[in-house]
């Protein structure tokens, strides 16, 4: 009587959870476009990020979604509608932006619905209404890290070009030119300075003798003769110092005469270089002429450009659950982690305490002189940590998992409803040792934005046993808690917990 009790059981709550899915269902659809709404599209250059549902806002207000995605074969660019509530308003002037909601590569599409009147030369001009079919001409696009990448590997080889050459001339020919020219200023300008000081102390001698011959023919001409001998003298040594002044000034001439030939040997070997430069020759020339290294460049920030691509868009999800177990007496507790490489794709890891602990069925083969052989089935519980390793695809508010679901082979389903705030989930497991396979059926209500969610369902619901109060039990009800952390407030965690460490390690 219980066996059949237990089977329309599970038949009742299959339907009940079916018309309700269904029910509610139409009731989302419906919120999100109003009944239908109206469809317009934009063009964009680069669609990647944007799906079909993905969400369109307004001053942060969900006002639609992304109905369809096309290649625009005229314009060559992504064509993308989009269905908007029948109560929102565009303009002719409105504006779509694409924005990212994450730095792991989610976005999420922002519109400016506009305004009915615009000013054009000074006068007020009304605008229309934008209808169903219409295009919104006004498209605002991130730039791609893909872009920044090829625009720095494009520009690196340039600037490492460069600092080869100027570190090739300021070491070579051109720091030889300046350090030989330093040193013929020095050189040059001590003999000038002493030739100028020579030239004043001849010049002072000089006044110094006609201010004498001066005063001596207003005085007396008794000592012409005297007067012209000593000026004879004096002449005569005067241009001794004036023979000598000159040949050192020639040999400075000749100096610097020389070294303007150095310099212009010098320039000619540098003509000379940068010619072979030009043609070709040499490593220096090899990579001015060669754009065989830029390849190669091009190539590995290419390959960089797409693993870190691949790095960005992946999003990482925790999940904290605990469930108290009416049957049971006892709590069971989850850690999970959930990584989404794309938005409609994700790898499920899970840890699990479970009380109740891992069954494992073995079978008693004996001998009985009365009856004869005999066999019996013996079901063993260990309290051991169990895990959970799946792979899950998703289409629309539909979910599929496979994989391994806690310690057994198993596959489970999702029905997300109200934009996530609602999700309905089975799992199918451990077929192994029950009589049945393991069948658990949960409801997720999320009471806190996204962020924590009201948790309750039935477990093992095919082997109706009712053991109350041991941990063994089978079939059960149970409620609990669940708290989800994204990867923005797992940054925030490690921000705030490490300044806190730091300061209590300063303490």
């Amino acid at each position: 009587m219980r066996r059949s009790l237990a089977g329309l059981t599970v038949g009742a709550l299959a339907l009940v959870v079916l018309v309700t899915t269904y029910l509610l269902f139409q009731y989302t659809s419906k919120k999100i476009t109003g009944g239908g709404g109206y469809r317009v599209h934009a063009l964009f250059h680069n669609a990647l990020g944007v799906y079909e549902r993905t969400r369109v806002l307004s001053a942060g207000l969900r006002i639609g979604q992304v109905e369809e995605r096309v290649l625009d074969q005229e314009s060559g660019k992504a064509k993308v509608f989009l269905r908007i509530m029948p109560d929102i308003k565009l303009y002719e002037n409105a504006a779509i932006a694409k924005k990212a909601a994450s730095l792991l590569g989610e976005y999420y599409l922002e519109i400016d619905p506009g305004s009915p009147f615009t000013v054009r030369k000074g006068q007020r001009v009304a605008l229309g209404e934008l209808h169903d079919g219409d295009e919104i001409k006004i498209v605002t696009e991130p730039v791609e890290m893909g872009e920044i990448m090829n625009s720095v590997g494009e520009t690196l080889p340039i600037l490492r070009d460069i600092l080869s050459d100027v570190k090739a001339l300021t070491s070579g020919p051109v720091k030889d030119i300046a350090d030989n020219a330093n040193q013929l200023l020095e050189r040059n300008s001590a003999i000038v300075e002493r030739l100028l000081g020579r030239i004043d102390d001849i010049a002072a001698t000089v006044q110094g003798i006609t201010h004498t011959e001066a005063d001596d023919v207003r005085v007396t001409l008794r000592n012409a003769r005297e007067i012209s001998e000593s000026i004879k003298g004096l002449v005569g040594t005067t241009q001794g110092q004036v023979s000598g002044a000159g040949q050192e000034l020639r040999s400075s001439l000749q100096k610097l005469q020389t070294s303007i030939d150095s310099l212009d040997k010098s320039l000619r070997h540098v003509d000379k270089i940068t010619g072979r430069m030009e043609e070709g020759e040499g490593t220096v020339g090899h990579l001015l002429t060669d754009d065989t290294v830029a390849k190669n460049l091009d190539n590995i920030t290419d390959d960089i450009s797409s693993v870190t691509r691949g790095v960005s868009r992946l999003q990482t999800i925790v999940g904290l659950r605990t469930e108290y177990n009416y049957m049971a007496h006892t709590f069971k507790s989850y850690v999970a982690v959930q990584l989404y490489p794309r938005p409609d794709k994700f790898y499920l890891i899970e840890f699990v305490d479970d009380p109740r602990g891992y069954r494992n069925a073995q079978s008693v083969v004996g001998y009985n002189s009365t009856t004869g052989a005999y066999s019996s089935e013996q079901i063993t519980t260990t309290e051991q940590l169990r895990f959970s390793f799946m792979f899950g695809k998703r289409w629309g508010p539909f979910q599929g998992r496979f994989g391994i679901k806690e310690s057994t082979g198993g596959v489970g389903g999702d029905l997300y409803l109200f934009d996530d705030h609602l999700m309905l989930s089975t799992d199918i497991f451990d077929t192994r040792s029950n009589q049945y396979p393991r069948v658990t059926g949960r409801g997720y209500l999320a009471i806190y934005k996204k962020y924590l969610y009201l948790v309750g369902g039935v477990d093992d619901v095919l082997n109706y046993t009712r053991t109350q109060g041991t941990a063994g039990g089978f079939f059960d009800y149970f409620f609990g808690l669940q708290l989800y952390f994204n990867d923005e407030d797992l940054k925030t965690l490690l921000l705030f917990g490490g300044a806190s460490a730091a300061a209590a390690a300063g303490k």
